[in-house]
């Protein structure tokens, strides 16, 4: 086994807040869905962003998929903050999925495993699903974990003639991990490190978003009610900090 993600920075990051903001089958709606892991699994772009792509299974059998990206195509988990740059921002895909990491097994993500394993994976060439070698954060898999999901509807983009990504005026419609709870507790790892006994977060965001779907088309070239779409998906924490989340 490797760490493949232990050159992450995790030292002098500001932290992220909790925030209420504003490849799937069949998206479920907006809700907070308790489940488990079944695969989470490391990859890159073209471009050299390295990104972690996580299917969970809902208790009620409802499958989400979703690949986030935790770094720049510089390698690098953070940005620097628009005033002060002498601050380190971690970029909000790392965020979730250091959350998750945490949240379900007690170490964050520079501090996980990987190891080989073959899964099946869409092929947008194959159209379709075929075995591929993967490097796989199993410390993850099958672990329970409690996510915020987001129902959202965004633009179908294709490339125009300079090769730039630009809205069709069709959309799609897919599923977004937004946030992540302990299984147990309900609670946010921000609440967790504040030291915050009765979660808060959890049920604001549910009060929020439950059943709301999140409009992230462009309105002005012909986005409407949103096409009923396939979303496809394309230093370590020390004993004190593991202790926090009540794994071993």
């Amino acid at each position: 086994m490797t760490k493949m993600f232990g050159n992450l920075s995790t030292e002098n990051l500001e932290k992220a807040e909790d925030v209420l903001g504003g490849g799937n089958y069949d998206p479920i709606p907006s809700a907070v869905y308790d489940g488990k892991i079944e695969l989470a699994y490391a990859g890159k772009s073209a471009g050299g962003a390295h990104s972690v792509t996580v299917h969970f299974k809902t208790s009620e059998g409802k499958e989400v998929r979703e690949t986030i990206y935790v770094t720049n195509k510089q390698g690098e988990n953070f940005y620097a903050d628009k005033e002060d740059k002498t601050k380190k921002r971690p970029l909000p895909g790392f965020t979730m999925i250091d959350d998750i990491c945490l949240l379900a097994t007690g170490a964050g993500l520079a501090d996980q495993d990987t190891e080989e394993k073959v899964v099946k994976i869409w092929d947008s060439n194959e159209r379709k699903e075929i075995p591929k070698p993967v490097q796989c954060l199993t410390a993850l898999h099958g672990q329970d974990i409690t996510l915020a999901i987001l129902r959202s509807i965004e633009d179908k983009n294709k490339k125009d003639e300079s090769g730039k990504y630009v809205p069709t005026g069709e959309t799609r419609t897919v599923n977004v991990i937004d946030k992540a709870f302990h299984p147990e507790t309900g609670r946010t790892v921000n609440e967790y490190l504040n030291e915050v006994a009765t979660p808060e977060f959890h049920d604001a965001w549910a009060a929020k978003n439950t059943g709301k779907d999140r409009e992230r088309f462009t309105k002005n070239i012909g986005g409407g009610a949103g096409t009923s779409g396939v979303g496809r998906p394309g230093g370590a924490p020390d004993e004190a900090k593991k202790n926090l989340f009540g794994k071993k």
